[in-house]
């Protein structure tokens, strides 16, 4: 490694871990707001509903059979859903959802 490089280092990991923090505020759920939910895609429909509601939260829209959008049941702390990949912000993540995609 040259003497360019070894300096440029400390820029680049700093570049790099603002990024990945500022992604995972973005994308965190806040509380009290609806969810993304994503499951692997072989899973069925109705076991990914399923699954969501077990985990305390009310399923209200889902855009694709193992996407679920989900908002917080008022009587229960929801947890993170058992099989779910990922727990998204809803709204930060309707940007990615086709607008017919609703419709599905």
């Amino acid at each position: 490694m040259d003497h360019r490089t070894a300096e440029l280092l400390p820029a680049f990991a700093l570049l790099f871990g603002g990024l990945v923090v500022s992604g995972i505020l973005t994308l965190s759920p806040r509380p009290g707001h609806a969810v993304m939910v994503v499951f692997d895609p072989r899973t069925a429909v109705t076991d990914a509903i399923a699954l969501v509601s077990e985990a305390g939260w009310l399923p209200v829209a889902a855009p694709r059979p193992f996407i679920i959008i989900a908002r917080p049941d008022a009587l229960d702390h929801p947890r993170h859903p058992t099989d779910a990949y990922l727990l998204l912000d809803a709204r930060a993540m309707s940007g990615c959802l086709s607008v017919d995609s609703s419709s599905k």
